[in-house]
């Protein structure tokens, strides 16, 4: 019994040692095999100007014998975050903004800043040090933002190389690859000034199709890209089953499709429209539906290829150019206390300052 109480009572003493070491908050903060001195500090602000000194509170102390504390210091890690931007104005649908983010290190862990001991007063059984470190002032933020004017340097040295070209593919995917945004496709025709050369080169590589038109002196785009008319049939169309897939006919006249044995019910009108458009009644719907017809579709590409991403973010009424970069610094920084023999304390925990 003796024993058994004596084992139980060394079980509950290393216990209660554990349960305080758990709950000792410098304990968390030191190193563990040789004494060092026991660290933690708070910043005055986590926002600071470039340029400017960044205040702090540290509070250390030692209990190594026959050992002082030599001087303490702050190390500091300098990181970048960068945000670029741009929107489509050109037309009203769809909206679109690119935005690419980066976050890197721009200098790793470097002394940045050292005091020597005595700056430090004694608060009891601790040493508290109230001082400030600097700060670059070359780490101030950069922006630029919808400029009246384009600086194509400006733009190359914040905006990725690829930027530009991803961004006008997704323009073209959006308008050609479906008939979602067909309104975006007349807005786009009737917005941006294509010159009558550009028009006749896209319409040269499709000779086999009836042309895009211009507009001649006198003549507006909206006359040319025409609303579509479904009081006025223009012909007709009907569906087949070949090979399990349903597929679409179109004729001039319903008595063609009466004489490929289609019954008349099963006959629907095609309505007028603008010839690189397919706009019928749909039996679905109970309406009209409207759709790029295909063998068009690379013509409209090569058109929309030709305007510039500068005209995709001009914002005509505002007369700016819609981009947004900033560029923004932070120091990661953590504080460190040396004793005379070479022993090193640190708050475990790095902290941030963003700089404005």
């Amino acid at each position: 019994m003796k024993l058994y109480n004596k084992i139980g009572l060394f079980a509950a003493g290393a216990l209660m040692m554990t349960s305080c070491a758990v709950n000792d908050p410098f304990a968390d903060k030191m190193q563990i095999g040789e004494v060092v001195p026991t660290v933690s500090w708070e910043l005055s602000s986590s926002v600071c100007k470039a340029g400017n000194e960044a205040g702090f509170l540290a509070k250390y102390y030692t209990t190594a014998e026959g050992v002082s504390i030599d001087h303490s210091e702050v190390w500091a890690m300098v990181t970048r975050t960068e945000s670029a931007a741009a929107t489509q104005k050109l037309i009203s649908s769809p909206a679109y903004t690119k935005t690419v983010n980066f976050i890197d290190t721009v200098r790793g862990f470097h002394l940045l800043a050292e005091f020597p001991h005595a700056m430090a007063e004694l608060n009891g059984n601790e040493y508290h040090l109230n001082a400030a470190f600097p700060t670059s002032r070359t780490l101030g933020p950069v922006t630029w933002q919808t400029p009246g004017t384009w600086a194509e340097d400006m733009f190359t040295a914040y905006y990725p190389a690829t930027f530009k070209e991803e961004f006008c593919a997704q323009m073209l995917k959006y308008l050609t690859d479906g008939d979602t945004y067909l309104s975006g496709l007349r807005q786009a025709y009737l917005n941006y000034d294509f010159t009558a050369e550009q028009v006749a080169a896209v319409n040269a590589n499709h000779a086999d199709l009836k042309p895009l038109p211009f507009p001649a002196e006198g003549e507006v785009k909206d006359d040319l890209w025409f609303a579509n008319d479904t009081e006025v049939v223009t012909g007709y169309y009907y569906f087949v089953v070949e090979n399990g897939v349903s597929k679409e006919v179109e004729v001039a006249t319903k008595e063609e499709a009466i004489q490929a044995g289609i019954k008349e019910e099963l006959i629907y009108d095609v309505y007028k429209s603008p010839h690189w458009l397919y706009c019928r009644y749909s039996d679905n719907t109970g309406g009209a539906i409207t759709s790029l017809r295909d063998e068009y579709r690379p013509m409209w590409k090569e058109l929309l290829q030709l305007i510039p991403f500068e005209a995709w973010i001009y914002n005509g009424p505002e007369k700016t150019y819609s981009v947004d970069f900033t560029r923004k610094y932070a120091l990661e920084v953590q504080f460190k206390v040396i004793d005379t023999k070479g022993g090193i304390g640190r708050d475990t925990e790095v902290k941030t300052i963003d700089l404005n």
